[in-house]
């Protein structure tokens, strides 16, 4: 006789996390409810169902775990911002529509993980205080190309096409410019909401 098992999956749960994502939640909830000076190890390990022991195999000390929840926290911002642009361009929003979408859902979803915490200001001081490089570089993901960067490759873009050979006349060459300039802010759009 032939013994069958069964396993049922169930389509609306989420798949298994694994154990650094599952340590990054965990701890996203212990700094939300006890703020980062209250937090410790022992507490953290608790709420990712792990031991004190198997929490520092992953991360050697509670700052190197909020620098990575900070760092996560930037990650997932910078997806929400990009979703809220697609939905924007999607709904037929224009230029400005889709920039006030990007922003907020940036800082919407960054925000949103801190409501209801009482000590938000002090993981926001923390993460000032410990994390400068990671928010700053996530500030540059986030911007993209900067203006005069832009214009600079701008001008020369141009420069190039009014040298070409055979020289194009004042009709092409607004063509062409129009063009460019399209495909450069296109670029520069997509560039900025590259991890």
């Amino acid at each position: 006789m032939f013994t069958i098992e069964v396993i049922f999956v169930n389509p609306v749960r989420d798949p298994p996390m694994d154990t650094r994502e599952r340590i990054l939640a965990a701890a996203l909830v212990v700094f939300a409810r006890y703020g980062f000076r209250q937090s410790s190890m022992e507490r953290l390990a608790e709420e990712a169902g792990l031991s004190r022991q198997a929490l520092y195999r992953h991360f050697a000390s509670k700052e190197e775990l909020f620098a990575a929840c900070v760092e996560d926290l930037h990650r997932s911002s910078l997806e929400a911002s990009r979703e809220a642009a697609r939905a924007a361009r999607a709904a037929g929003g224009d230029a400005a529509d889709v920039l006030a979408a990007r922003i907020e859902g940036r800082f919407g979803h960054l925000l949103a993980r801190l409501a209801g915490s009482p000590h938000a200001e002090e993981l926001l001081d923390e993460s000032h205080r410990q994390c400068g490089p990671i928010n700053a570089e996530s500030k540059e993901r986030f911007a993209g190309p900067s203006a005069p960067e832009l214009a600079r490759f701008l001008v020369a873009a141009a420069d190039g096409i009014k040298t070409a050979v055979p020289a194009p006349g004042p009709q092409a060459f607004a063509r062409d410019l129009a063009r460019m300039v399209r495909m450069l802010v296109a670029g520069a759009s997509a560039g900025a909401g590259k991890p």
